[in-house]
């Protein structure tokens, strides 16, 4: 291990007093091991009373409903392994995989699975190799019948001209080129791949690669290893911009040379301390097709006071916590602080993360910062605090999950894990993927989130942990605080089976109104979880925007029923490295009607929709302008 990361793991892990203790500590396992847990402070401005890191009150009526899972995987077609690579050496990347988008693909209404996995190294710096002919990307194409309590089925797409061999980690998703078909972008180690959509209406699926063409992977002075990426219209002008999320500067020499170890066990996957951090990547949509990088005029390329990117980036998310039409963008570094950049309504970012309460957690300390998600916790009419904006992001292990909260149409946040119940049973996780989503369909978001740890060999060391770890769901009781209670896993289903889980996305596969997910693993099979819990009623929003943006991302759907206010944005960047389906589903609980619902287009227009039916699916067409 290098003298940096020597003295990484001994300012972390050093006790009060003796430097034998401190060497002892160090032998077995470092930074890796533990990030030792603190006791947050009391807050008292929103602290309801004493409050410890104990595990969650008893909440009778949540255990009674549980949420179970079932993994449909393989009897539905989606059988798909991960590929990492790995042959032993342990290069960081072949840990940090796995991601997932939700699309409609071929606009037949039904939510396809988008896939990514990794490749062969060869040797030379950030080259790969396709796994005996493999694509990165793998497309499976939903063929479940209409009609309720249809199974599930899907078909892999061959030959879609999903055809790459790159080192593919994450995936965004949506029209870029204003022609009405969702397009992809891969991000990789070392090079991105733009697929325009070009599947003609009731035809066979077709992508082709238009990176070079769209100027959608420009080069700098270094070789990027991207990981979450989103599109979103930063600058107002009615197209969609993307933004990458990168992690560290990185080749198998230079991790070769930072040369991680843990006593006992040899080279490990470790963490990112010994890596220079990264820029994010801005490409601006110039309204032709193609891209510009405006990284550093948009006030993208933060530095340090010493001059170095301040980032390093696993995933993003778009919010509007000012409710003012414009998104701005919230990243999840790891170890370093975490970025918060407020759009000025033209196109520019100021990052505030430290004013804004974003940047570190309840203690000030950044975290090991992984997926990410944004969402109204409360949904309640007379509840003050039903404009207060959540943003859940999963941490590594020893660091229970952040959940920073504004207070009504703000953008400043606390960081309320331990008062809303999220400290004590994420603490000993490591957390990936996570969704804020309506998963018991009665009004209000719940919290479901993908663990498990980056190295193989640390139950060896640290008998608390293991490498597959069980995901969790925390339902949102409206009460407290605590908002949040943790289902036991009997109420669960197959989402409590231990997985190396990464990336999460969330989807309707069936259109029976809840909420399904889907898991990836580093190295293992990819899970579809079916949702089976049999709750309350449901409404589906469906937008197609005006071209170019027609799929409406930053649209606002906001609706009124059963004495609940609930608030959506359409954002499908979420979770780490994965893209959830556009369409917003409300649960309605035991409402069986609805009183108002509100569209605001992302052209600023706002039409009220009136609703006439219920447990049903509902396509809007935003109108032409004048109209």
């Amino acid at each position: 291990m290098n003298s940096d990361g020597e003295a990484t793991i001994s300012r972390a892990l050093r006790t009060s007093g003796a430097v034998v203790v401190a060497l002892v500590v160090i032998g077995v396992g470092g930074y890796l091991l533990a990030r030792i847990p603190r006791t947050p402070p009391i807050d008292p401005r929103t602290a309801p009373g004493p409050i410890n890191e104990q595990p969650a009150r008893e909440n009778r009526g949540a255990r009674e409903q549980p949420i179970p899972f079932t993994d449909i995987a393989n009897e539905s077609g989606v059988r798909f392994v991960h590929l990492t690579g790995a042959t032993g050496e342990k290069l960081l990347p072949e840990t940090l995989v796995g991601g997932v988008a939700i699309i409609d693909a071929d606009s037949d209404g039904r939510q396809d699975i988008v896939l990514a996995r990794g490749t062969a190294w060869t040797g030379a710096p950030f080259a790969s190799a396709p796994f005996a002919g493999r694509s990165s990307v793998a497309l499976f194409l939903n063929r479940t019948d209409a009609l309720p309590g249809s199974a599930i089925t899907f078909d892999e797409a061959a030959s879609c001209g999903l055809d790459t061999q790159i080192y593919a980690m994450g995936i965004a998703a949506a029209d870029y080129d204003g022609d009405g078909r969702v397009d992809l972008f891969i991000t990789g180690v070392g090079e991105n791949r733009l697929f325009r959509n070009e599947t003609p209406k009731g035809g066979v699926v077709r992508f082709t690669d238009s990176t070079v063409e769209a100027n959608a992977d420009p080069k700098g002075d270094h070789l990027r290893w991207g990981t979450s990426a989103g599109f979103f219209d930063a600058d107002q002008d009615g197209d969609l911009d993307l933004l990458v999320a990168n992690y560290v500067q990185w080749s198998p020499d230079i991790d070769r040379k930072v040369d991680f170890r843990l006593a006992g066990v040899g080279r490990a996957y470790g963490p990112p301390t010994g890596f220079e951090g990264d820029d994010l990547l801005y490409l601006r949509n110039r309204g032709d097709g193609t891209f510009e990088d405006a990284t550093a005029g948009a006030g993208f390329a933060a530095r340090s006071s010493l001059g170095r990117p301040v980032g390093k980036a696993l995933g993003l998310v778009f919010i509007d916590p000012d409710l003012d039409g414009d998104l701005d963008v919230v990243v999840a570094n790891d170890t370093l602080a975490n970025g918060f950049f407020v759009n000025d309504g033209h196109g520019h970012f100021d990052e505030r993360g430290a004013q804004s309460g974003l940047a570190y957690d309840r203690n000030g300390a950044a975290t090991g910062a992984m997926g990410i998600d944004a969402g109204y916790l409360r949904s309640r009419i007379r509840d003050p605090r039903a404009d207060d904006l959540a943003i859940a992001i999963g941490n590594f292990a020893n660091e229970p999950d952040s959940l920073y909260i504004s207070r009504g149409a703000t953008s400043v946040f606390t960081d309320d894990a331990v008062i809303e119940g999220l400290a004590a049973p994420t603490r000993g996780v490591l957390t990936f993927g996570l969704v804020l989503e309506d998963l018991d369909r009665d009004g209000d978001l719940d919290l479901a989130q993908a663990n498990g740890h980056i190295e193989d060999e640390i139950g060896r060391l640290q008998l608390s942990q293991t490498f597959a770890q069980p995901g969790q769901v925390f339902v949102n009781t409206q009460d407290g605080p605590p908002c949040f209670v943790e289902l036991p896993k009997a109420a669960i289903g197959a989402l409590a089976v231990p997985r190396i889980g990464r990336g999460l996305a969330t989807g309707d596969f069936d259109l029976d109104g809840d909420a399904d997910l889907v898991m990836t693993q580093a190295g293992g099979a990819t899970a579809l979880l079916r949702n089976d819990s049999e709750h309350g009623h449901w409404l589906r929003v469906e937008l197609t925007g005006v071209a170019p943006n027609t799929t409406a991302i930053g649209a606002r759907i906001e609706l009124i029923a059963g004495g609940r206010f609930q608030r959506r944005l359409v954002n499908p960047t979420r979770s780490y490295l994965s893209q959830c389906e556009r369409a917003v589903t409300f649960g309605l609980g035991e409402a069986t009607s609805t009183d108002l619902l509100t569209v605001r287009w992302p052209s600023g227009l706002t039409e009220i929709i009136e609703v006439a039916e219920i447990d049903r699916v509902l396509r809007l067409t935003q109108p032409l302008p004048g109209r």
